[in-house]
């Protein structure tokens, strides 16, 4: 909050008319709501009337706190004709947050009398207390979400997201802010990750470097990714800045911190380094494909337990090189390399049939893990599902084997082992019979399909 209270004149001598008419015409507190600590400039206009009688040469401007106490002046301002203004500019800081009200004083002395004038004005503000706050937000982003396929786009453009202000790291580097790239395509990035940095505090904040570093979220915690640090603008107070982290090449999921070092502008005034801090986590790659194992059925044949089901990605990203095998459990035997069932590649919402035969003890085994190994945005993922084994055979059983069905209505009901990933049953959906293939093993039946 800004006031402004209009003060008086005075007179050395008699209580006349000055022949030179001087006036405050404005004061203007700059910030309008100054922080603990934090230079307040106080912009002074003063004017001469246009029907004064006299020039006046301006000797003092200053400005008083509630006490009377000094708290800034310029001397030797200048000379005002009549109908002139001019401008004089005061500095100064608080120690304390609240209203303040200060006063502004000018003094004239006239050209035709030689008599001092004093004119005052009064301004009221609030001064706030400081807030040091830095907000990182982190959010990964597929390599697609950077790319155009306008390529008369200038590179901003074609960053397919507004407000973005640099690439760095892997093949960044590239300020995008910079009016001379023109046509110039953006730089190929590997694993980009969108960052905002968001001053939420009352001060500025600057020299703001980032650092990305990361470990892979299963096995044993090893560094995936060091990149930076790269040196991001200022921010003043209610802004942000968005920037993108390019984090290289990765091969495995990873739990990548993202660190801002900065300084605020009070410590600047201190002399104080750059070593405040934020940061924020990310998971990095993206992962949005969802293998679920649907309709299973499960019989013991000769040739030991087989397991016939359906593949389905219940998820919106693409699944590449996907393949079947049977896991480790008791009673059953896990498939041996080169025998897995290839599926291939399944988009959002599509399936497959598949089969695969184990060698099981059904005396033993009560589940037998079904285990989908996949590729997505170029790294490899296993999730393994538990269907339930048949029932041992009874004395009274015909030649055709155990049959066990999983579910009610023809949808089979599996479990996931250690995924955390919920199972959606692709209900309804018509298979369609074609030839395919198995790693190491005799050409199977497949049916495949997308979900209604």
């Amino acid at each position: 909050m800004l006031s402004v209270v209009v003060g008086g004149f005075a007179v050395g001598g008699a209580a006349a008319v000055p022949d030179a008419r001087i006036t405050l015409t404005e004061v203007g507190v700059s910030p309008g709501a100054p922080t603990v600590d934090e230079r307040a400039t106080l912009n002074v206009t003063v004017s001469n009337s246009g029907g004064s009688d006299a020039a006046a040469n301006l000797t003092t401007v200053r400005v008083r706190d509630a006490d009377g106490d000094v708290l800034d002046s310029a001397s030797g301002v200048g000379a005002l004709s009549a109908g002139d203004s001019l401008d004089a500019t005061l500095w100064t800081t608080f120690r304390e947050p609240g209203e303040k009200r200060l006063t502004v004083e000018v003094v004239a002395n006239q050209s035709t009398s030689g008599e001092f004038v004093t004119v005052s004005r009064d301004v009221v503000f609030e001064v706030r207390p400081t807030e040091v706050a830095l907000d990182l937000r982190t959010r990964a982003l597929d390599p697609e979400d950077l790319r155009s396929d306008d390529e008369s786009e200038s590179a901003t453009g074609d960053l397919g997201i507004g407000g973005i202000q640099g690439i760095f790291g892997g093949g960044g580097g590239l300020d995008t802010g910079d009016g001379g790239q023109g046509e110039a395509s953006p730089p190929a990035v590997d694993s980009p990750v969108e960052v905002t940095v968001v001053n939420t505090g009352t001060t500025a904040a600057d020299r703001i470097s980032l650092r990305a570093v990361g470990a892979a979220v299963d096995g044993d915690g090893a560094e995936t990714v060091d990149v930076g640090p790269f040196v991001v603008e200022g921010v003043a107070p209610g802004e942000e800045r968005r920037v993108i982290v390019d984090l290289g090449p990765l091969d495995r999921r990873s739990d990548v911190t993202v660190t801002a070092a900065f300084r605020a502008d009070t410590d600047r005034r201190n002399d104080r380094g750059a070593d405040r801090s934020a940061e924020s986590t990310v998971t990095y790659p993206v992962r949005e494909a969802t293998p679920t194992v649907t309709d299973a059925t499960v019989r013991e044949t000769a040739d030991g337990v087989v397991v016939d089901a359906n593949l389905g990605n219940a998820g919106s990203g693409e699944m590449t090189g996907a393949v079947v095998s049977v896991g480790d459990a008791p009673g059953v035997a896990p498939t041996p390399a080169g025998g897995e069932y290839f599926v291939g590649t399944l988009g959002a919402s599509d399936f497959v049939g598949f089969d695969v035969t184990t060698a099981a003890n059904v005396t033993v085994a009560e589940e037998i893990p079904i285990r989908v190994t996949y590729t997505e945005r170029g790294v490899r993922y296993t999730e393994t599902f538990s269907v339930a084994a048949p029932e041992p055979a009874t004395d009274d059983r015909d030649g055709g084997g155990t049959l066990g069905r999983l579910g009610a209505g023809g949808l089979g009901t599996v479990g996931t082992v250690a995924s955390g990933l919920a199972l959606v049953g692709l209900a309804g959906a018509v298979g369609v019979a074609v030839r395919t293939g198995r790693i190491g093993g005799p050409t199977g039946r497949r049916r495949d399909g997308s979900a209604p």
